[in-house]
């Protein structure tokens, strides 16, 4: 096992093995890989935090995010209309734990149905099949057999969540974080479906891309992760916790994709 460094953010995980490629181009053949894009939207991905009009200050740019744009721009190009592809956004209030939590930051970041919330053009691929909404109360989780038909058809599924991790709620009227049973829902469903290599890329490395890593590994999906498509938020005293998820995990980078991986 090797370190590897990605900006200032350094995790215990490995280059891709020969191994672990075979593996990867026989669940291609197999169509049982997808796309795991998380949180490269305008919130997190702009590179300011904007003052509104009504005074609110709004954003949580992750600095440097901007630097792998050419990255995330390679993969929409090599994979467009060949890979299903899960993605999850921020979708929040102002009650949200995550919000009074990150307070220092801005008043609010990617609340829902503004600008914050929205994809970056680099990484909208076309509408999402389904969408699975923030609010517990919809049911709105695709079926195994949905999700069997979104991966045969490389179809997208758009996840929004108001936590770092897909598999929690922040409940505002509580204050307090939920095991969110549609995102275990959706893992389970996943699974089920055939899924098994997750092709992980996005925003924040040792916040939202680590619980996706982990997110995949409770549920029996191997992670592996787009090295230059991931950008840090700098927090090098989640070092340890991030060498916890991402320990065994596989990296490969979008110049081996394009080599060894694109048809």
């Amino acid at each position: 096992m090797q370190v590897n460094k990605i900006d200032n953010q350094i995790f215990q995980s490995h280059q891709i093995t020969s191994k672990e490629m075979r593996i990867l181009q026989t669940a291609l053949k197999n169509n049982k890989v997808f796309l795991y894009d998380v949180d490269t939207t305008h919130g997190f991905m702009d590179q300011l935090i904007l003052k509104r009009n009504d005074g609110i200050t709004d954003g949580f740019p992750v600095i440097g995010a901007d630097k792998i744009i050419p990255a995330l721009l390679k993969i929409k190009e090599i994979f467009l209309n060949k890979l299903p592809k899960l993605e999850t956004v921020d979708a929040h209030k102002f009650s949200d734990p995550e919000i009074k939590f990150f307070k220092f930051v801005s008043d609010i970041h990617s609340e829902k149905g503004t600008l914050g919330a929205e994809k970056i053009p680099e990484t909208v691929f076309e509408t999402p099949k389904y969408l699975i909404e923030v609010e517990p109360e919809k049911d709105d989780v695709p079926t195994v057999f949905e999700i069997q038909n979104a991966i045969a058809n490389k179809e997208i599924i758009r996840v929004e969540k108001n936590e770092i991790d897909v598999l929690k709620y922040g409940n505002g009227n509580t204050g307090k974080v939920e095991e969110n049973k549609k995102g275990i829902q959706l893992f389970e469903n996943l699974k089920r479906a055939g899924a098994e290599i997750a092709l992980v890329y996005g925003v924040a490395e040792e916040y939202c891309v680590k619980a996706a890593v982990a997110a995949c590994k409770r549920f029996g999906i191997i992670p592996i992760v787009i090295e230059d498509a991931v950008k840090d938020a700098g927090e090098q005293a989640l070092k340890n916790s991030n060498d916890l998820v991402y320990n065994d995990v596989a990296t490969i980078t979008t110049n081996i994709i394009e080599k060894q991986l694109a048809t």
